[in-house]
C-alpha cells in the first residue's frame, strides 16, 4: 500500500513516466502534467498534433508557452473530454480548437469505434451520458482503477516499457507535437484515403451533433474566463477535388458556427500545398515550421485582445 500511494496515487508515476508514443489520450495527459505553466492549449485530432509546434508558435506570437493536446482519431466529443481533463492540470489563457470539416457533418455521431479512446478520458457515467451502452466490464475496470492505481494506469505502464527501448523515448521539448516517421504517400494512395474519409458525409450544418459538442465546450471555456480560437486544419488539395461541394459547405458552416459563438478563426491552409503533405490530412515535418509561424502570426493579436 505504501508503494501504491507513493508511486501511483501521489501522481509521481504520471509526472515522471517516460513516453514513447504521445498520440494517445493517456500519454498526452501524462505529458501535460509536466507543463502546468502553458498559457496556450491546442486541442483537436491528429491534424492539430502533427501541424502545430508550440515552440514556433510561441516565438512568433509572444503569447506565452504552449502545449499541443491533440491526439489521433479525436472527434468533437473526445476533444471536449480531453480539454476538460487537461484543464485539471493546466490553466491556459487561450484554447485553440481544431475544427475539422467532419465537425459539422450531420451524419456524424459518437460511435462504438470511439470507445477505446473514450475509456481513457471518461467515466462510465460520462459515457452513459453520451448514449453509450455501458457494460459490466466498463464498470469493473473503472472500479478496479479507483481501488488499485497501478491497474488504472496500466496503459502508462505499457508506455514506460516501450520507452525503455533505445531511441523510442519521446522528446518532451516538442510539447505534445508529434509526427510518425516516414515519407509522403503516392498521389493514388492519397486519393484512395480521401475517398474513404468523405464516403459517408451528410449535409454540412452548424447544428450538427459534433458542432453542438463544440459549442458546449466553447461555453464551458468562456465560463472559466478562457479565450477560445478555432483553427481550420490543413487538407491535401485532393480532398477539394474529390469532395469540393461538401468542403465548401463545411467551410461556410464552420464560419457560421464561429460567428454564432463569437469565436475568431485562424486559417493557415494557404501556406501549404500538395508537396507539403504526407497523406490526406497530415503535413510533413518540413512544412511544420512554416505552418506554425503562420498560426503564431494570426494568433498573436487574438491572444492579446
Amino acid at each position: 500500500m505504501t508503494i501504491e500511494f507513493a508511486f501511483f496515487r501521489s501522481g509521481f508515476f504520471a509526472t515522471h513516466v517516460a513516453i514513447s508514443n504521445p498520440q494517445t489520450p493517456v500519454a498526452k495527459l501524462a505529458l501535460a502534467e509536466r507543463q502546468p505553466n502553458a498559457r496556450v492549449l491546442y486541442v483537436g485530432d491528429s491534424t492539430m498534433m502533427t501541424s502545430v509546434l508550440p515552440t514556433v508558435v510561441s516565438a512568433t506570437c509572444a503569447c506565452g508557452p504552449g502545449f499541443n493536446g491533440g491526439f489521433s482519431a479525436a472527434n468533437p466529443w473526445l476533444t471536449r473530454a480531453m480539454t476538460e481533463r487537461l484543464l485539471g492540470v493546466m490553466h491556459p489563457r487561450v484554447v485553440v480548437i481544431s475544427v475539422s470539416p467532419w465537425t459539422v457533418d450531420a451524419h456524424a455521431r459518437f460511435a462504438d469505434s470511439d470507445l477505446d479512446l473514450a475509456r481513457q478520458l471518461m467515466s462510465p457515467a460520462e459515457l452513459a451520458g453520451l448514449g453509450v451502452s455501458v457494460d459490466i466490464q466498463d464498470r469493473v475496470d473503472a472500479a478496479l482503477g479507483d481501488l488499485w492505481s497501478a491497474y488504472g494506469q496500466r496503459l502508462l505502464l505499457k508506455e514506460w516499457f516501450s520507452a525503455l527501448a533505445p531511441g523510442q523515448r519521446y522528446d518532451e521539448s516538442l510539447l505534445g507535437y508529434w509526427v510518425a516517421p516516414g515519407s509522403a504517400n503516392s498521389y493514388s494512395r492519397v486519393v484512395a484515403a480521401t475517398s474513404r474519409l468523405f464516403a459517408d458525409v451528410g449535409d454540412a450544418t452548424p447544428t450538427a451533433a459534433g458542432a453542438v459538442a463544440m459549442t458546449s465546450l466553447v461555453e464551458e471555456l468562456r465560463a472559466r474566463g478562457i479565450k477560445v480560437v478555432f483553427m481550420l486544419p490543413p487538407l491535401h488539395p485532393a480532398a477539394y477535388e474529390l469532395a469540393g461541394p461538401y468542403l465548401q459547405a463545411a467551410d461556410v458552416a464552420i464560419r457560421d458556427l464561429a460567428t454564432r459563438s463569437a469565436v475568431p478563426v485562424v486559417d493557415c491552409r494557404s501556406v501549404v500545398d500538395a508537396t507539403d503533405f504526407r497523406d490526406a490530412t497530415h503535413i510533413l515535418p518540413e512544412a511544420v515550421d512554416r505552418y506554425s509561424r503562420c498560426v503564431g502570426e494570426q494568433l498573436g493579436p487574438l491572444a492579446s485582445d
